[in-house]
């Protein structure tokens, strides 16, 4: 089960979303700015860079993932919002 932005997606859902994305964003890259693991538990913040029709896109992500036994993702909760691609500074340093 994946949670993004309060929207319940089981694995069906999930996948009819991902298709028209990695058809209409075909160029993308993640700089990962923090990540903690704990057992079974993992935490991180990281931005996704797309290019979505000939625009440049940037997307900060603050992910919770579980993961079973055998290293499946159980669930996944993500907090996200858009952000101008060409202002990555961290918010504190932004003007």
């Amino acid at each position: 089960m994946q949670i993004a932005d309060g929207h319940r997606m089981d694995r069906d859902k999930l996948i009819a979303h991902t298709r028209p994305v990695r058809k209409n964003r075909p160029s993308s890259r993640i700089d990962v700015h923090e990540a903690i693991a704990d057992n079974n538990r993992i935490a991180a913040r990281y931005t996704l860079h797309v290019t979505q029709r000939g625009r440049e896109l940037a997307i900060e992500v603050c992910f919770f993932g579980q993961f079973t036994p055998d290293g499946r993702m159980r669930r996944a909760n993500m907090l996200t919002r858009t952000v101008a691609a060409d202002d990555q500074r961290p918010r504190g340093e932004r003007s």
